[in-house]
């Protein structure tokens, strides 16, 4: 509804309300105004008619009461007249006079209307005295034509009224609303954007001043519009060159982003990833629910890496739904490994940074083996000195005592020589008491002692050799060394550890294996084999459940075209399945506390495969002992990076 027809129709609406007040008003006093006229002239008419009827009441002569009623009836108006008694018998009546017991009895004076009828009573009366009773009936017909007549009257002149102030308000509204018309379509084109538009403004009034505010505005807001353009055009370019930057930079760095909005649909990727994941560089991904882009990354990995993938897969879209800070590595196709971190963003979603820290890893992996070898190494000096130290002082009382044991066997056999010879020309009492002794058994038993001494002083020097060998090896570069005699040499060097408990059989090729490698190191290994079987096997008796004697400890050497192979097994507890997987881990140990450091599986493999390029690995089964296998090259290592790649790759 637009303002001039608010304007007109509350012009009209107040118009209307001012006429009705006013008709209203003027029909009530023109009605009460006839109406006290009309009861006036029925008091006068009753009055009247009382005057004229008293002497004909007073006489009884109801012909005179019945001509007067006649002549009464002729007057305009009047209805009906009735003449009663004072005992209310009616002595004449006349007209349509309604029943003697309608409308009910009313006071002398006094009028009641009904049914479009004044009706009043007078008494007849001589002097005080009451003869009877005027009632008469005037029609109030003639009061309604006058109120009607009234009425019509004045609505006509209230609806010419209605209508000419519509005119007028038609007249004033348009005036009054041209220049709200101006503010209305200026504020529809500033809305628009039109800033800076003037509306024309005419007057001095309240619109026009406000006009004038409005232009006073618009001008403002396109001044406000201009450098907000300017200042947007600059920030469009700022954010373009930043965006550009970021991207820039983002596709510039080596890790793998990907950017994940709130609905877990990819946001942004870059060119690291995609050359990680082997994604097509030419499709689009952006807009893609952040799971059909991990299904086609992992999907591109080898057939035979994709179950692994997929598990990679639904644990990450796992650790998305976490929306929590998180890292974590996975392995990936080609042996590589991942290294994935996951932050939340504060607008929603997450930041996606995966690395490939297969190089770091192997470099740690290299600097921790290094680590172990100068470990080893130090271990080997203090090892190599106190076996020197050891074999040393061995060796001194060893020699002596080898030289007094034969010193006394020659002495022996030249005491007997003597006394056989002596034997004829002694005396009978030197006879006899050459007799008594059991020279016989003396002749017997020394002799097998001082060979069995003899042995024993043997073992101890081929011990005390052993100890200086492994004591002192030229390990400064690989040495063709024969298995055998290191193999057998380990065994001596480590008796003490296996003999208590263990039974050992050693078998071997026949003739020797020469082999190229630093013969310390190896022996090392050995050892450390044969002392953990010992272990394990020990471990075993110590069990209430075992019920078996002494343990078996198998050394097996052989080799084929290329490798020697040196197998150690025993009949020890077997080692579990989670243990079996960390076994050669660097600082893991089955051992209980106290008794092992976790070390010398983890050096013997990175003794075995980094420095010989050789394999150790393991084979076991709870309940029937475990089997260490150490393959070795038969080939020094120049020799073997100038084979043909067929040859390497047998």
């Amino acid at each position: 509804m637009s303002f001039k027809l608010k304007t007109i129709i509350g012009i009209a609406l107040i118009e209307i309300f001012v006429l009705a007040i006013l008709v209203g008003t003027s029909l009530h006093d023109l009605r009460a105004s006839n109406e006290r006229e009309l009861k006036s002239r029925a008091h006068t008419s009753a009055q009247l008619l009382a005057t004229m009827t008293t002497d004909a009441v007073v006489a009884y002569d109801l012909a005179t009461l019945d001509v007067l009623i006649d002549q009464v009836l002729s007057n305009e108006g009047l209805q009906y007249v009735r003449i009663t008694n004072e005992a209310g018998t009616v002595l004449s009546e006349g007209g349509a006079a309604p029943a003697e017991n309608s409308p009910p009895e009313i006071g002398f004076g006094e009028t009641k209307m009904y049914d479009n009828t004044i009706e009043v009573r007078a008494p007849i009366s001589v002097g005080r005295t009451g003869f009877g009773t005027v009632q008469i009936g005037l029609s109030t017909a003639q009061l309604n034509d006058v109120v009607a007549a009234g009425t019509n009257r004045m609505l006509t002149i209230a609806g010419i009224e209605v209508v000419i102030v519509a005119i007028f308000g038609f007249f004033l509204g348009t005036i009054l609303t041209r220049q709200l018309n101006h503010l209305r379509d200026g504020a529809a084109r500033v809305a628009k954007g039109e800033f800076g538009y003037h509306m024309p403004v005419k007057g001095n009034d309240e619109l026009a001043s406000t006009a004038r505010s409005f232009n006073q505005m618009s001008s403002a807001l396109a001044d406000y519009a201009r450098v907000a353009r300017s200042e947007k055009e600059e920030a469009d370019a700022g954010r373009r060159f930043a965006e550009s930057l970021l991207h820039n930079a983002i596709n510039s760095v080596s890790q793998a982003i990907f950017i994940v909005g709130g609905n877990k649909e990819l946001r942004f990727v870059n060119r690291a990833a995609l050359e990680l994941y082997g994604l097509s560089g030419h499709k689009r991904h952006e807009g893609m629910p952040f799971r059909d882009v991990l299904l086609a990354a992992y999907s591109s990995a080898p057939v035979e890496d994709l179950d692994g993938q997929l598990e990679s897969m639904e644990e990450r879209l796992k650790r998305l739904d976490a929306g929590q800070v998180q890292t974590w590595q996975s392995h990936w196709s080609d042996n590589r490994m991942i290294l994935h971190t996951q932050r939340p963003m504060i607008s929603g979603g997450f930041v996606l940074v995966d690395s490939d820290v297969t190089e770091m890893l192997e470099v740690n992996e290299m600097n921790r083996r290094l680590e172990m070898e100068l470990m080893e190494t130090h271990k080997l000096e203090s090892l190599g000195t106190l076996a020197s130290g050891v074999a040393h002082e061995i060796n001194t009382p060893t020699q002596f005592i080898g030289d007094n044991l034969k010193f006394l066997r020659e002495a022996f056999d030249d005491l007997t020589d003597y006394l056989e010879e002596q034997g004829n020309t002694m005396t009978d009492a030197q006879s006899k008491k050459l007799e008594e002794i059991d020279w016989q058994f003396l002749k017997d038993e020394i002799p097998s002692a001082l060979s069995e001494a003899a042995e024993g002083v043997g073992s101890i020097g081929k011990i005390v050799q052993s100890i200086k060998e492994f004591a002192h090896p030229d390990d400064s570069e690989t040495t063709e060394t024969d298995m055998v005699k290191l193999v057998e040499n380990a065994i001596t060097v480590s008796r003490s550890q296996w003999r208590h408990s263990a039974e050992l059989n050693f078998k071997a090729v026949s003739g020797e294996v020469m082999v190229p490698c630093y013969p310390g190191d190896i022996s090392q290994v050995i050892i450390n084999l044969i002392v953990n079987a010992a272990d394990a096997i020990s471990e075993n008796a110590q069990s209430q459940d075992y019920v078996g004697g002494m343990g078996e400890i198998s050394v097996n050497l052989s080799q084929d075209d290329t490798h020697c192979t040196i197998s150690v097994t025993d009949n020890g507890p077997g080692i579990p399945g989670n243990s079996l997987r960390r076994i050669f881990d660097m600082f893991y140990t089955t051992k209980p506390p106290g008794k092992g450091t976790g070390q010398g599986l983890a050096i013997c493999k990175s003794i075995v495969e980094m420095k010989h390029k050789g394999k150790l690995f393991v084979q076991s089964k709870l309940g029937a002992g475990s089997t260490f296998v150490v393959t070795l090259p038969l080939l020094p290592a120049a020799s073997r990076d100038n084979e043909p790649e067929t040859h390497q790759a047998a």
